[in-house]
């Protein structure tokens, strides 16, 4: 009898244990999922939503053939093409994005180039697409933000974002700012440490009632190189009627990746 009871006095103090465990557990879960939620529904409703973009920018790049800082205008029709046109003095070349296509020339060597997104790809060391460029452009995050793929812990001034699920071939990191709930920084490591993308945007200005990028800083490197893009917003007013003509001189050479 003694013995009986013993037992029974054990089994409900652990089965006490596990359901105090539990619901602690379970506590927590849901505080993170309301957390999750919330910041969710204010990045949503602080997300760019014109429908056009013109902005004027300096544009600096460095890596294996450094550029000088030249002027850059940016167009911008949301989901269908962005479009720059480079000049330092006088014109020296244009670029053109849509979804399926990207086409560039320049004037300094005559040289073109009419393809997919795999130069763009090479460029910044990870597959991109059309969205994600034009989301680096606009300050957005370069994956979709959700509440089924992605968890988020608090810094101490950013709500940080990462995949709920580990991917053996590179991780994801995003900081939202806890007051405008805008990216600050976006990067993409390779698990083995010989690539990362990290995409910054220090400072935001208010526009139209929107935030919008003043500076953005892009850094992709592997072992063998690194390559820096700066660009700085100038001027930018939003849904304008726009055009993006683009036409490749004749006599250009085509280029042709390896």
């Amino acid at each position: 009898m003694h013995y009986i009871l013993k037992k029974t006095v054990y089994l409900f103090l652990l089965v006490t244990l596990f359901s105090a465990c539990k619901t602690k557990k379970d506590r927590a879960t849901k505080k993170h999922t309301m957390l999750l939620n919330s910041v969710l529904d204010k990045y949503r409703e602080n997300s760019f939503d014109k429908k056009t973009v013109k902005a004027s920018l300096k544009v600096k790049y460095k890596g294996e053939k450094s550029l000088p800082t030249i002027n850059a205008s940016l167009r911008i029709e949301k989901d269908k093409v962005i479009w720059l046109s480079l000049s330092k003095f006088i014109s020296i070349g244009r670029l053109k994005i849509t979804p399926n296509r990207v086409q560039f020339y320049n004037k300094w060597d005559e040289t073109y180039f009419d393809g997919d997104f795999s130069i763009l790809s090479n460029l910044l060391g990870t597959d991109v697409n059309f969205k994600q460029v034009q989301n680096i452009f606009l300050g957005e995050a370069v994956y979709s933000l959700n509440d089924k793929d992605f968890q988020v812990q608090t810094a101490e001034t950013s709500f940080v974002f990462t995949p709920k699920k580990k991917d053996a071939r590179f991780t994801i990191f995003f900081w939202l700012d806890k007051e405008t709930f805008k990216t600050t920084k976006q990067e993409i490591r390779q698990n083995n440490g010989e690539k990362l993308l990290s995409i910054q945007c220090s400072e935001y200005e208010t526009i139209a009632n929107k935030k919008f990028p003043k500076h953005v800083f892009i850094l992709a490197k592997d072992k063998d190189s690194r390559n820096t893009i700066d660009i700085d917003y100038k001027s930018v007013v939003f849904d304008l009627p726009l055009q993006f003509p683009f036409t490749i001189p004749d006599g250009y050479k085509k280029i042709v990746l390896k």
